[in-house]
């Protein structure tokens, strides 16, 4: 017998609960067919409350998280994937820096949904390895926190470098919400360490032995070169079915230009063009990061070259992107006291990029591949806009460079030199 007493003293209530009651025993309904109707009741709690908690936004349409632990507006790459999946019908979540505004269309895509990713400075000097650890650590927690709240999806898509804590992350993620990962190559982890604390540092080995192990956890490869595909078969045993080599391609926006149109964006960019004469002049454009595994001396010294021959024509080399090697290369600059050479530094917008890289007459690519196998998207994006292009040699290079086809391939400063 259920004590009623206290409902009872309650006279609303109790003259409720005492009906209920009653309306129960009317019905004399077997106990399973009362189970069965709390069931039912219970459905919309489940379906919208308690499942949605478990296995997150759970929709209709497909849905794939793209992550790219870098600018979202200078990831053209990543921005290409969600472009790609949007309009297969995706429901896409575009997870990154936002440095920089991402393309305005995919702002504008309804598909797409843009998640901002914290960037973590050392605003405070700390020497590299603490400040490293504390940067792991706290990349762990904001990652972690976004794509639990994006759990649901059908996969997760993330770009790889930088692969700690990404790889580590997303491979959870993989087995926790049960989504397919799917890595983007675009070079090595570990080989990019390696320019920086040399071959036989520890961590540079540990790196490698992480980068290589969760290789084999992926579902789904994507490389940019035949060369990357290689090395995940031989050297990391990723099965040969799992995949994909696409090179990149330039999207839309990088196209030839009329010289009206260069001449109309010449004159929109003061600040870069000054003292430039269109019609006798020429411009050069290269973009880096500014990293060690661009050799901008070898720039230098051909420009030096360049710079004592007083029939060739004034030169404007422009020289987009930021990074840890800026300054030194911008004082390598000042000490040259260029006098038919003007170096322009500038950081572009994503919707500037494409229209200063085309009023080029040349491009340079200083890239050299920390691991061989990769290669430079700004080549890709240059040769959308119809430029031949200068690129040092390396391993992977003519996957994309054909010499004296489409550019020139090159190892020395005189050589390009000659090229331009």
């Amino acid at each position: 017998m259920v004590d009623v007493s206290f409902i009872e003293s309650v006279p609303l209530v109790g003259q409720i609960y005492v009906k209920i009651l009653d309306f129960i025993r009317y019905l004399d309904f077997p106990t399973w067919v009362w189970i069965l109707i709390g069931l039912y009741l219970c459905l919309p709690v489940v379906t919208y409350v308690i499942l949605p908690l478990i296995y997150g936004n759970i929709s209709s349409k497909k849905r794939i998280i793209i992550f790219v632990l870098g600018d979202l507006g200078h990831s053209p790459r990543m921005c290409y994937h969600a472009r790609s999946f949007a309009e297969k019908g995706y429901s896409v979540d575009l997870c990154g820096y936002l440095e920089e505004s991402p393309p305005l269309d995919l702002i504008d895509n309804y598909n797409v949904e843009i998640h901002d990713v914290k960037v973590i400075q050392n605003t405070q000097n700390l020497p590299f390895v603490i400040f490293g650890v504390l940067k792991v650590i706290g990349q762990i927690l904001n990652i972690s926190k976004l794509l639990w709240k994006l759990r649901g999806a059908n996969y997760i898509l993330v770009q790889n470098p930088p692969s700690i804590p990404t790889l580590l992350i997303a491979t959870l993620y993989k087995y926790i919400t049960k989504t397919k990962l799917i890595i983007d190559w675009h070079n090595l982890g570990y080989s990019i360490l390696e320019i920086k604390l040399g071959p036989k540092h520890p961590f540079v080995s540990a790196a490698k032995i992480y980068e290589k192990l969760f290789a084999t956890f992926s579902d789904i490869n994507l490389t940019v070169t035949e060369a990357m595909k290689s090395f995940l078969v031989k050297q990391c045993g990723v099965s040969k079915k799992k995949i994909v080599v696409l090179h990149d391609k330039a999207a839309s926006q990088f196209k030839p230009l009329t010289l009206g149109e260069k001449e109309k964006i010449i004159h929109s960019h003061p600040e870069i063009f000054k003292s430039f004469d269109l019609r006798n002049d020429k411009i050069i454009v290269s973009s880096t990061s500014f990293t060690p595994d661009e050799d901008f001396n070898i720039l230098i010294n051909a420009l030096q070259e360049y710079d004592t021959q007083s029939i060739l024509p004034n030169l404007k080399v422009i020289i987009t992107g930021k990074g840890p090697m800026k300054e030194q290369f911008l004082q390598s600059v000042k000490d040259s006291n260029f006098q038919k050479v003007n170096i322009v530094n500038s950081w572009l917008s994503a919707e500037d990029y494409p229209k200063v890289i085309a009023t080029a007459d040349i491009g340079i690519s200083l890239h050299t591949s920390s691991s061989g196998i990769d290669l430079p998207m700004k080549v890709v994006d240059m040769f959308g806009c119809g430029l031949p292009v200068i690129a040092l040699d390396f391993p992977a290079l003519p996957e994309l460079v054909t010499n004296e086809v489409n550019g020139l391939t090159v190892n020395t400063s005189t050589q390009i030199k000659m090229g331009i």
